[in-house]
């Protein structure tokens, strides 16, 4: 899994509004492959059992990231702009989900 660290906070605060944005929005995409690799180790976990605990472990970790990232923003004064990030996050897993459905329900 990718290990995505923010910048210290000195760093954060020498940059400009879109570059922390663009800060936050690598973040988010290192969060959506870390999902698909743990998405990976969980289908294949259909033909060794042993993978479960493995996937059980990813998915800690990743919720525990998550956390610790929304935290350190919070802390650093960045989470106004950090949920300008989280929106655009979930307009492009809305439009991603879209897809899905209507290739799902294409032979229907």
């Amino acid at each position: 899994m990718i290990a995505f660290r923010l910048p210290p906070p000195e760093e954060l605060q020498k940059a400009a509004r879109e570059e922390r944005m663009n800060v936050f929005r690598r973040y988010f995409a290192s969060s959506r492959y870390n999902r698909l690799l743990i998405q990976q180790v969980l289908a294949r976990s259909a033909r060794d059992s042993a993978l479960a605990r493995e996937v059980e472990r990813m998915e800690r970790l990743h919720n525990k990231d998550f956390a610790e990232t929304v935290e350190k923003v919070r802390k650093y004064g960045y989470y106004d702009e950090f949920l300008a990030a989280v929106d655009e996050e979930d307009g492009a897993l809305q439009k991603i989900i879209e897809a899905y459905d209507k290739r799902m329900h294409a032979g229907s």
